[in-house]
């Protein structure tokens, strides 16, 4: 992927005004001078995907209103290939207030056993993530059914009134100016046109707003065609146990259950590159007995697909952004491509809603977007195509030996853990942008979420007393500690305090974050630290760059 660093920045961020046509064959813009044009709306999403419906609920969650335009009709599909949500992105979830109907939707594998499919059912690799307690909640996976995580963040957002939802509609043009955006739509009350603040498309890999743009896509296919099914199994062969693996010559088969009687089966394999015909039943039926045993399975959906990895130069031009699959998409092993869109979402939330307030500087606002996110996608796309050429496009023996090896190498205590962060995406850290300054200690890292002891005995996790806001953990070992601060100047949500006084952190896993016994920790909406240090001097003004407040 690109540098970090963004220095390559276009020259169209402070263009003069451009009328920015579709860049879609044989679509003709209607717009006319009898085109209607609406009130002026803070924020406009294209598409209405997981990556998308976030924005518009972190948006919500920070009292910002926002129009989402998406182009189909409102049903949330069946066919997810990204069945996984991983712990740092149930973090995030449990910000906007949706976790739980989340962990209500699927199944959270703590203990991971990925088993032989053959008859003796051996345990290929495990993963305890439970060793990960201390500083998260719910660490491991959580497999979703298809269509929940949709369903899901729609009600939500319906819930906010903060959203309006407008399904059925087309963006047809933009017309974009240093103070905000013109969007041309298309949709049942005919073709209009919306004002906006900051446009942000979520339409996906082949979407509108960065073909718009003139954003290339950089990145190739993998020489690879795997087969996604969804398969109905009404035998005892639904008690068995799972995630299973079988490696073959032809590639990887994987099996996972996503509800009882419901499996998606999976066969990734580095030939056939040529076939692009429909699933058969057959197929399905044959890949179905190789993980799962002879039997009747009932075929719910089948596809083969093309596996890529590309991404974007730049995340945004000017108040038009990118987020999701619009701006990066990874092979699917260790799924986490759909949860990096999630994770955009909740990094570009809060600063739209900085830069909406009035106190917010706008441009530094959206470069730490872009120069953070594209960072992030860089060691998720990095992390994902080590473990496509590991595992896709090595002989079976070679794939085998790796699986050999993994059990050797997990009885190493900190690779073990090393691994187990960067499976469950708790390891992310923001990399250098206008808001984070790296003589600072820690900034960028995701703070930890260890259990606390409350003044009263009781228990309770830390981020459960963060606000939605930014917020200030004073970590402290004496009662005086912190006296000296004015904590009516800094322009925070609120105040923790660890140690006399306040919670008590039998972990010292904030601590650990500080380098110190006592100091004060810098917490951003999105959960990421901006700074860590131990004296208090400059700390208004260092609150405020750190939140990109103007000076």
């Amino acid at each position: 992927m690109p540098s970090r660093r963004g220095r390559d920045r276009p020259a169209t961020v402070r263009s003069p005004p451009l009328r920015l046509s579709p860049l879609i064959p044989g679509k003709r813009e209607t717009m006319n001078s009898d085109t209607r044009e609406e009130a002026r709306s803070p924020v406009v999403i294209i598409g209405a995907g997981p990556s998308g419906l976030a924005l518009a609920l972190g948006l919500a969650r920070q009292g910002v209103r926002s129009v989402l335009v998406e182009q189909g009709h409102g049903g949330m599909g069946d066919r997810s290939k990204a069945p996984a949500i991983h712990a740092r992105t149930l973090e995030i979830l449990r910000g906007w207030g949706v976790e739980r109907a989340m962990l209500d939707g699927g199944q959270l594998v703590t203990d991971l056993r990925v088993r032989s499919a053959d008859t003796a059912g051996r345990t290929l690799v495990a993963a305890d993530f439970s060793e990960l307690d201390d500083e998260a909640e719910h660490p491991g996976v959580l497999f979703v059914d298809p269509g929940v995580i949709e369903r899901v963040l729609l009600r939500a957002v319906s819930e906010s009134g903060q959203c309006d939802v407008r399904f059925g509609t087309e963006l047809v043009g933009l017309d974009t100016r240093d103070d905000g955006v013109t969007l041309t739509v298309d949709g049942p009350r005919g073709t209009y046109r919306i004002s906006a603040e900051f446009v942000v498309g979520c339409d996906g890999a082949s979407g509108f707003v960065r073909g718009a743009l003139r954003l290339p896509f950089e990145g190739a296919a993998y020489p690879i065609r795997p087969v996604l099914a969804d398969v109905r199994v009404g035998d005892d062969r639904d008690a068995l146990p799972w995630p299973r693996l079988r490696n073959e010559r032809g590639g990887l088969l994987l099996a996972i259950r996503l509800r009882p009687g419901l499996w998606r089966l999976a066969r990734l394999n580095g030939g056939d590159l040529g076939r692009a015909e429909e699933v058969s039943d057959e197929e399905v039926a044959a890949m179905a007995e190789a993980v799962l045993g002879p039997g009747e399975v009932g075929t719910v959906w089948a596809s083969r697909y093309r596996i890529h990895r590309r991404w974007s130069p730049h995340f945004r031009v000017g108040r038009v952004l990118l987020a999701g699959d619009a701006a990066h998409v990874h092979p699917p092993m260790g799924g986490q491509g759909m949860n990096a869109g999630i994770h955009d979402a909740a990094n570009l939330a809060w600063k739209l809603a900085q830069a909406l307030s009035g106190r917010g500087e706008v441009e530094r606002l959206l470069e730490s977007y872009d120069e953070e996110r594209r960072g992030i996608a860089s060691s998720v796309s990095w992390w994902a195509n080590l473990n496509t050429r590991l595992f896709l496009q090595m002989p079976p023996a070679v794939r085998g030996g790796i699986l050999r090896l993994a059990p050797l190498l997990a009885g190493i205590p900190p690779l073990r853990r090393s691994m187990l962060r960067r499976m469950t995406m708790l390891n992310l850290t923001c990399p250098l942008s206008p808001l984070l300054d790296y003589e600072e200690r820690a900034a960028g890292k995701r703070l930890p979420n260890p259990l606390l002891r409350s003044p009263g005995g009781g228990r309770i996790r830390l981020y459960d007393l963060l606000p939605s806001g930014p917020a200030l953990v004073e970590v402290a070992i004496d009662r005086a500690f912190g006296a000296d601060v004015d904590r009516e100047a800094l322009p925070l949500s609120r105040v923790v305090r660890i140690g006399p006084g306040g919670h008590d952190d039998p972990t010292d896993a904030l601590r650990r974050l500080l380098g110190a016994q006592e100091g004060w920790i810098l917490v951003r909406p999105d959960g990421h630290v901006a700074w860590a240090r131990q004296r208090p001097e400059g700390m208004a003004d260092a609150v405020r760059r750190a939140l990109g407040e103007k000076g």
